[in-house]
């Protein structure tokens, strides 16, 4: 991440760095929901530098409301040719939060504790059953039906509808995929070994992917050990510390940050000539807040898909499917991984990979900011769902379990037959019948 501020105090000579252009506009997803130049990157700066000149309570509570919409995309800072660093809109957002309560409520104490697996592990539960009770009762049309019907419950549907979900067993994938694609695979599908190539990586496992998707954590480590990596884990690893920090709990990001260096820092560390052993990562926001832990142990994070693209994987049948691909903001802005996810999808034979109109724009997932600020969060899934569904693609494919649950919901409204997948779901998929 870009702390300019913290090597170089003088505010003012970043924010001269902005020179009005108004090119990170069209990327902003909060100026493009409301049209208000106030809620863009350029209007933020514009407050930023009214408050450092008189950093008055009066202009802290005024502007709160446009740094706290900011979704944290980062999408202003890869089209700004200026160079202003995202870090000034994080210190402004700092700056008029202090002081705020934090939100109350039995849905705000849910959001601030939606970084323990098995809290997340029952919600999955409840949503998979959820989810089929309205389809039984109201149609594969379910979510947009509860959408406009006004029965009080608005918040409940919204999580349940954006809830991240993939096949917990590889039947159940297969047999998804195998409709989709015309394809006929074997009753023992597997996937070819490769020599060892003795590639040793560290998984880190995040509390999304393993509380609510467990299912594609387990073939994307299939798919590692079976181009012979060696996959290394530690039972005490936590949470990364995003959702402390987008919740208002400095302290508790401070103490998972603290408790995730002590184990897996020893379990990572170069021996006599071995190299240091990469932390792989399948969420792009885990990874994104993991490469801020510090050089040490931020150097060795590597994305699952980059780590993917690096692998000699083993030979992919013909997928004869029209797919698109959604970039996870804290990939592709954060990280710049973009080039990665295409080649990967490049290498299936038969697949013809399209790109959707507005590609750099927020889903409006934004981790718990979709769920604080749900109308504005739905609107924009549901016009990056029709961006896609315009693609005429027959599956969306993602890296990231808040976009995939976010971009699902929004299907579900504008698109209800187009299905969305983990990008190493369908990899796995690609590689079976080749053994």
């Amino acid at each position: 991440m870009t702390r300019d501020f913290q090597a170089n105090p003088n505010l003012d000579n970043l924010l001269l760095r902005c020179v009005g252009c108004g090119l990170c506009l069209p990327h902003c997803a909060t100026w493009a929901a409301t049209g208000n130049e106030v809620h863009s990157p350029l209007g933020r700066l514009v407050l930023l530098d009214d408050l450092l000149k008189e950093p008055s309570a009066a202009n802290r509570d005024a502007y709160a409301d446009a740094f706290n919409l900011c979704i944290g995309c980062r999408a202003c800072e890869a089209a700004c040719p200026s160079g202003v660093p995202f870090s000034l809109l994080e210190h402004g957002q700092r700056l008029t939060s202090a002081g705020i309560p934090r939100p109350s409520g039995l849905m705000a104490s849910l959001i601030r504790r939606l970084d323990s697996p098995a809290l997340l592990n029952l919600l999955r539960i409840a949503g998979q059953l959820g989810r089929g009770i309205m389809r039984q009762v109201w149609g594969p049309g379910w979510r947009r039906r509860l959408d406009t019907a006004a029965l009080g419950t608005d918040k409940l549907v919204r999580l349940l509808g954006s809830l991240p979900t993939t096949p917990m067993r590889d039947e159940e994938l297969v047999r998804q995929l195998d409709l989709l694609s015309g394809l006929n695979s074997t009753d023992s599908f597997g996937v070819m070994a490769l020599p060892q190539n003795h590639r040793e990586v560290f998984f880190f496992s995040g509390c999304a992917n393993d509380g609510l998707l467990p299912g594609t954590s387990r073939r994307f480590i299939e798919l590692l050990k079976t181009v012979g990596c060696r996959v290394h884990f530690a039972d005490n690893q936590q949470c990364c510390g995003a959702l402390a920090v987008h919740t208002g709990q400095p302290g508790k990001a401070d103490l998972l940050k603290r408790n995730n260096l002590q184990a897996i820092l020893p379990m990572t560390q170069s021996k006599e000539d071995d190299p240091e052993i990469p932390i792989v990562v399948e969420a792009a926001g885990c990874g994104l807040h993991l490469k801020d832990y510090g050089p040490e142990f931020g150097n060795r994070v590597l994305d699952a898909v980059v780590l993917l693209d690096d692998l000699p994987l083993p030979p992919m049948r013909q997928i004869p499917l029209k797919v698109v691909y959604h970039d996870p903001c804290h990939a592709w802005h954060g990280q710049g991984i973009y080039a990665e996810p295409r080649r990967l999808l490049q290498k299936i034979p038969g697949l013809d990979l399209v790109e959707p109109l507005e590609a750099e724009m927020c889903c409006g997932s934004g981790g718990a900011w979709g769920m604080h600020h749900r109308q504005m969060s739905e609107e924009l899934g549901r016009r990056k769902a029709l961006n896609l569904a315009c693609t005429r693609a027959d599956l969306v494919v993602t890296a990231n379990p808040g976009c995939l649950g976010q971009i699902a919901d929004g299907l579900a409204m504008e698109a209800p037959d187009l299905p969305i997948l983990p990008l190493t779901d369908l990899l796995w998929y690609a590689c079976q019948g080749n053994q």
